[in-house]
C-alpha cells in the first residue's frame, strides 16, 4: 500500500515539475555593448530597414551593419561623454527625411517597423546619432582641413599628368581641374581626420561584441 502511494506521489511530482517548466522565448538579443549601452538585435534590424549600409556584398551585409552600428554608437557616446553633443547644431530633420526616403518612403518604413516590433521613436534615436556625427564632422573636423596650392599641383601631377601620359589624350590645364582636385584632397584629408577621431573614441570606450 505504501509502495503504491509513494509511486503515485512521485508521478504527481514528476507531472508537476514537467508542467511547471517555463517555456522560454527570446524577446531581445544583445549583440554588442558600447560602454554601458547595449546594441540590440532590433537596433540592427532598424539599421537594415533604413539602409545605412549597402546591401552588396550580401554575404557580409549583417556583419557590416553591426560594425556600422557599433561604430556609430562609439562616435555618439564620445560626443556625449565629452560634452560636445550639446554644443553642435544638429539638423535632425534633414537626416530623418533622407533616411525615410532611402528606406522607400514613410508607408514602406512604417510597415517594416511594425513587422519588426519597432516604433518611430526608435527611428528618431538613430536619426539623433547620425545627425550628431554629421554635425561634428562638418562643424569641428572639416574646418581643420586646409589644402595648399603645392598639394593641388602635386595631385595634378600624380592623378592626371602621370596617368594620362601613357595615352594619347591631352592633359587638361591645371586651372580647369583645380577645383575638382581641391575637392578630392579635402575628402581625403577629412576621411583621415575622421579615422583619427574614431581611433581615439574607440580607445575611450569599452566595446564588447557577442555576435559577428
Amino acid at each position: 500500500m505504501k509502495s503504491t502511494a509513494l509511486s503515485l506521489i512521485l508521478m504527481a511530482v514528476s507531472h508537476f515539475a514537467a508542467s511547471a517548466e517555463p517555456n522560454w522565448q527570446t524577446v531581445e538579443e544583445v549583440l554588442a555593448v558600447v560602454g554601458d549601452t547595449p546594441i540590440l538585435h532590433s537596433d540592427v534590424e532598424l539599421a537594415v530597414l533604413l539602409k545605412i549600409v549597402d546591401r552588396e556584398p550580401i554575404e557580409t551585409h549583417r556583419t557590416r551593419v553591426l560594425d556600422a552600428r557599433i561604430r556609430l554608437e562609439i562616435e555618439f557616446r564620445d560626443l556625449e561623454d565629452g560634452g560636445l553633443l550639446y554644443r553642435l547644431e544638429l539638423d535632425t530633420t534633414k537626416v530623418r527625411e533622407s533616411l525615410i526616403a532611402g528606406a522607400g518612403g514613410e508607408a514602406v518604413l512604417d510597415q517594416g517597423l511594425e513587422a519588426n516590433g519597432l516604433v518611430w521613436p526608435d527611428v528618431d534615436e538613430l536619426v539623433l546619432r547620425i545627425a550628431a556625427v554629421n554635425a561634428f564632422v562638418d562643424q569641428r573636423l572639416l574646418p581643420r582641413v586646409s589644402i595648399s596650392m603645392e598639394e593641388i599641383e602635386a595631385a595634378y601631377q600624380d592623378l592626371l599628368v602621370k596617368e594620362i601620359a601613357a595615352s594619347d589624350e591631352p592633359v587638361p590645364p591645371l586651372a580647369t581641374v583645380r577645383q575638382h582636385l581641391h575637392q578630392i584632397l579635402v575628402a581625403r584629408k577629412l576621411n583621415e581626420e575622421i579615422e583619427r577621431w574614431v581611433v581615439r573614441a574607440n580607445e575611450r570606450q569599452e566595446v564588447m561584441r557577442f555576435s559577428r
